[in-house]
């Protein structure tokens, strides 16, 4: 009879390294998955919905909703690509900021949705 050992590799080795699409996928799959519960969007609208918590504000500010989703955009897209590039946090605190970052976007649109349908309702 052989004996096996199960090797159990070292938080440091688990982290060690995070390819970048992780981390997006850490970004945008919250925002897809309430948008798809919500049921209120098809698949084309639930890979975009990260970018809803900042263009909706910005659309009542007075963007127009194309301007609003650029800008929105082009602001998560400088802070993804700072964070997967630089060198000063470790890969776990790279996942940890994209997770939180995904998450409270997830319930910022949430909030969202939330206040659209109360709104829908009252104007009833």
């Amino acid at each position: 009879m052989m004996c096996s050992v199960m090797y159990i590799p070292t938080p440091e080795e688990r982290y060690s390294k995070v390819a970048r699409l992780t981390l997006l996928l850490c970004i945008v799959a919250p925002s897809a998955v309430v948008m798809w519960l919500a049921e209120i969007a098809d698949l084309m609208s639930c890979t975009y919905a990260f970018l809803l918590p900042v263009a909706i504000p910005l659309d009542w500010v007075g963007f127009n909703k194309v301007a609003a989703m650029c800008i929105s955009a082009l602001l998560q897209g400088i802070v993804f690509f700072w964070l997967a590039g630089t060198r000063k946090l470790s890969p776990k605190a790279k996942t940890t900021i994209a997770v939180t970052w995904g998450m409270s976007f997830a319930l910022i649109l949430r909030i969202l949705i939330a206040f659209a349908i109360y709104q829908a309702a009252r104007a009833m």
